[in-house]
């Protein structure tokens, strides 16, 4: 059983401290996720494994999703004839592919698709029939657009019944990463057989002991498993920003895995604080920078994932606010993230996408993870399993069965819609005066709301390359 006095840890470390703090109870009363609910019955989840990662049939589809653009007329608007260079070639290379408009204000469940004659229409995030025809919402979805124009919490709903990622460079960096998409890496082979699992542990009861445990060590078990074992492991004190760079530039791996705290500090200095949002931060406190990665190591089409605070980018408005006592070590840190940083996508992944060989994908948090998020803390049953799954047995399939990242997620993204399901099964409890069902309210829109917040930064069609 779990209490009012247990204590939430986050993955974030600010240059003195991990914080932690007691939540409130009352914060999981009030609805605050957006996206689907249980008594709409659209749960994430795709119905046919092998399908869904065919993104170039029409009945499946591919579409951009651009801010909308009041200077245009509507059959300008249905074209990305406002975007760059390089995002216009993208959209003429898939078979000049549908194109759609994020509109402020609509709420966040809707696109707008204009067509050539004048007319527009608005189709569901949830509900629509997937593909590229009139009437339909293509099931991957590319955003091009920084989150300050087309928010996160746009892609959190999303997330939820689409394959979203997102690209925000600019110049010579989007050049760069379009080219690679375009051609899949060919001329930078990575390699599928050394996969890299970098996880800090500081000892219980930081929340990186619990990422260790649940995700990084399963994952190192389950390469092996497969005969993935080319790459390195770095664990305990082995896991130094150093030594991570140079197994990345020894092996070349074509996916890396990192579980650590990220920076969100120092609180009092700004500039530095924007600079270094995010890095994973090693055992010796040292943060894995892209500049000393790049300086021997080339990208060559990588898959990244970051279980780390803010690795992918911060947001200007928490969602987490209430959920701690405002003069809380987590609260403050979150508000002086938020205030500070705003909306922006994290340094390190934004210098890897547009590196001259880029990362396929990074996947990574907008904001913080919790403790409680990969264990139940009435049961203490590890709850990452779908992550795990989605990293080995899904990337990992091979042949006709290969599978896009933005697939190998899914099922991560569907246990948003099953833990706000039991969320609003909680609040029904709550007003019947049940035991413990505060607790379970908060809890489970807590878990809800993380795995909506983990966010595909790159094209979501991208795939591990077929092993040899």
């Amino acid at each position: 059983m779990f209490a009012l006095s247990d204590l939430l840890r986050i993955n974030a470390w600010t240059g003195a401290e991990s914080p932690s703090a007691q939540p409130a109870l009352k914060w999981g009363l009030k609805r605050r996720m957006d996206g689907p609910s249980a008594d709409d019955g659209k749960l994430a989840g795709p119905a046919k494994v092998t399908s869904e990662s065919n993104w170039r049939h029409p009945a499946i589809g591919w579409g951009l999703v651009l801010p909308d653009n009041d200077e245009l007329d509507a059959a300008a608007r249905a074209t990305a004839d406002d975007a760059p260079h390089a995002i216009q070639e993208l959209v003429a290379a898939r078979n000049n592919a549908p194109v759609f408009r994020y509109v402020t204000g609509h709420q966040g469940g809707f696109l707008r698709r204009y067509f050539s004659d004048g007319k527009f229409q608005d189709p569901s995030l949830a509900g629509s029939a997937p593909g590229i025809a009139r009437g339909q919402l293509p099931r991957y979805l590319l955003i091009y657009a920084p989150p300050e124009r087309i928010p996160w919490r746009f892609q959190y709903v999303a997330n939820s019944s689409t394959f979203v990622g997102r690209i925000w460079l600019e110049g010579d960096a989007l050049t760069n990463y379009v080219n690679a998409l375009l051609k899949d890496w060919s001329d930078t082979p990575s390699n599928p057989l050394a996969p890299v699992v970098w996880s800090v542990n500081l000892g219980e009861p930081d929340i990186t002991w619990l990422m260790d445990t649940v995700i990084s060590k399963r994952l190192r078990d389950r390469f092996a498993e497969g005969e993935l074992t080319e790459g390195a492991s770095m664990f305990n004190d082995d896991a130094t920003a150093a030594a991570l760079a140079s197994a990345l530039a020894k092996h070349t791996p074509s996916l890396i895995a990192s579980t650590s705290h990220g920076m969100t500090g120092p609180l009092s200095t700004p500039a530095q604080m924007n600079a270094d949002l995010g890095m994973p931060v090693g055992v010796d406190h040292d943060l894995v920078r892209p500049e000393t990665l790049l300086d021997g190591w080339a990208p060559n089409g990588a898959i990244w994932y970051a279980h780390a605070c803010c690795s992918a980018g911060s947001d200007a408005s928490s969602r987490y606010a209430g959920l701690f006592d405002p003069g809380s070590s987590v609260a403050t840190t979150l508000a002086g993230v938020a205030a500070t940083c705003q909306d922006r996508v994290a340094p390190l992944p934004t210098a890897l996408l547009g590196a001259k060989h880029p990362l396929r994908a990074f996947a990574g948090h907008v904001e913080p993870t919790f403790d409680w998020t990969l264990r139940n803390p009435e049961t203490g049953q590890p709850l990452a399993h779908a992550i795990v799954d989605a990293l080995y047995t899904r990337l990992y399939q091979q042949g006709e069965d290969r599978m896009t990242l933005g697939h190998a997620l899914t099922k991560v993204y569907a246990e948003a819609g099953a833990f706000l399901a039991q969320h609003a099964q909680a609040l029904e409890a709550v007003n019947q005066g049940a035991e413990l069902a505060r607790e379970r309210a908060l809890y489970r829109q807590l878990v809800a709301m993380d795995r909506q917040q983990l966010v595909i930064l790159g094209d979501p069609t991208v795939m591990l390359p077929p092993l040899p």
